[in-house]
C-alpha cells in the first residue's frame, strides 16, 4: 500500500509540475529583503502568495488552481486560514505556524514537509528566508485578515 501511495504522489506531482510551468519568486525575492516581525495579510503576505503562487500561469491560479486552492482571489485568506489541505493537515493554523501546512510545505527539509515530496513554491531556488519568517510571524499573530 505505501509503494501505492508513493506512486500515486509521484504521479500528482507530475501533473503539479507541468501544470505550473510558470511559477517564479523572482518579484517575492526583491519584495521582503528582511522579515517582518508584525506583517499584514494585505500588505505583506497576499501579495507575496499572489506573486509566486497565484500569478498567471502559475499552480493556484483561476478555476483550475491546483488542489482547488485559488490564490488569486478576494477571498485568499479564508481559503488558507483554518482550512484543511488536500492532503496534509491545516492550511494554516493561527498561532501555530510549526503545524501550519504553508511553512511547512516551504521547507527544503523533507523531514519538516511532513512526507510531502514536493517543496513550494515549485521554483528552483526556494522561497527566501525573511519571507518564510514573516509568513511565520504572520501566522504567529493569529494569522489576522487585515
Amino acid at each position: 500500500m505505501r509503494a501505492e501511495l508513493r506512486l500515486a504522489l509521484a504521479f500528482a506531482g507530475l501533473v503539479t509540475v507541468t501544470a505550473c510551468e510558470l511559477v517564479t519568486n523572482d518579484v517575492a525575492i526583491e519584495r521582503i529583503p528582511q522579515a517582518i516581525a508584525t506583517p499584514s495579510w494585505r500588505g505583506d503576505i497576499a501579495p507575496i502568495l499572489n506573486e509566486t503562487c497565484a500569478s498567471s500561469g502559475s499552480c493556484h491560479f483561476g478555476p483550475a488552481a491546483q488542489q482547488g486552492l485559488n490564490l488569486e482571489t478576494d477571498s485568499s485568506w479564508a481559503n488558507v486560514v483554518n482550512q484543511l489541505s488536500t492532503c496534509c493537515g491545516m492550511l494554516v493554523i493561527p498561532g501555530d505556524s510549526a503545524n501550519s501546512f504553508l511553512t511547512r510545505v516551504m521547507s527544503t527539509d523533507p523531514a519538516v514537509r511532513g512526507g510531502y515530496p514536493y517543496r513550494m513554491p515549485l521554483t528552483e531556488i526556494p522561497m527566501p528566508e525573511p519571507i518564510v519568517q514573516t509568513i511565520k510571524n504572520w501566522i504567529a499573530q493569529g494569522a489576522p485578515n487585515n
